[in-house]
């Protein structure tokens, strides 16, 4: 996928200048294309978790009744998901302006990269086993 979207994100940034008149138009900011994604996702997601029955159970989890006795536990899981969400939308700032600052494919090597030191990490801090192959793959 980020082959794919790359090309279109490269595309997008873009000046593009209209041949029937000598208007010009401007790329969107890195700003701009996070919210007209994110408008689009809401648009789609939001009926389509409606229709799966997941929208009411994620609104109770948000939204805790206050008339539930484990509503301490409830309060709890509702601040964890606050901070996901926080460190999952500051996370996204900076892809967007990684994207607009430089290119997707720097985006690509970078997520990437991060993405292979996590998993080195992983095996080192919880002691996970890697086979021969895997060993290969890090290698590669």
């Amino acid at each position: 996928m980020d082959g794919l979207l790359g090309a279109c994100q490269s595309t997008l940034k873009q000046t593009h200048h209209s041949s029937s008149s000598s208007t010009t138009f401007r790329p969107p900011s890195a700003m701009e294309t996070m919210l007209y994604i994110n408008l689009y996702a809401t648009l789609i997601l939001i009926p389509c978790s409606y229709y799966a029955g997941q929208f009411q159970h994620g609104m109770s989890m948000l939204f805790p009744s206050t008339d539930t006795i484990a509503n301490t536990e409830a309060e709890h899981t509702s601040k964890l998901l606050l901070q996901l969400n926080l460190s999952a939308s500051l996370g996204q700032v900076f892809i967007f302006l990684t994207i607009h600052h430089f290119s997707p494919l720097t985006c690509t090597t970078v997520t990437t990269t991060r993405k292979f030191f996590t998993i080195l990490l992983s095996v080192y801090k919880f002691g996970h086993v890697l086979d021969v192959w895997q060993w290969c793959s890090v290698g590669l």
